[in-house]
């Protein structure tokens, strides 16, 4: 335990001094991945094994996607759905995101 705790106290003291020697900007964007990393250990089954999808359930779910953009209109609302977000984007119409306390998307 000793050991541990001691390694724990090493990894806090190196990110101290690298947050120290970083502008701000590059702070935050450390806190964002720090809690982004938080919300992904979060994510683990008390076996440690994660939530996420099994290699099954993902080929099911490309498949079901392929099927709906092999669609002839697909390609079309796509690309109305991409010329909006870009009209969007060059008249300021965006909004920055960051992740919250337990791992969500937000305003920023």
């Amino acid at each position: 335990m000793g050991i541990q705790l001691t390694q724990s106290s090493e990894y806090e003291q190196t990110v101290i001094n690298i947050v120290r020697k970083l502008p701000s900007e590059h702070v935050l964007q450390l806190i964002e991945f720090a809690k982004f990393l938080e919300f992904q250990s979060a994510k683990k089954n008390s076996n440690g094994t994660d939530k996420t999808e099994t290699e099954d359930e993902i080929s099911i779910s490309e498949e079901k996607w392929n099927q709906v953009f092999a669609k002839p209109e697909a390609l079309r609302v796509l690309r109305e759905m991409a010329k909006e977000a870009l009209e969007d984007y060059h008249t300021g119409k965006t909004t920055d995101i960051s992740l919250t306390e337990d791992g969500r998307l937000s305003p920023a």
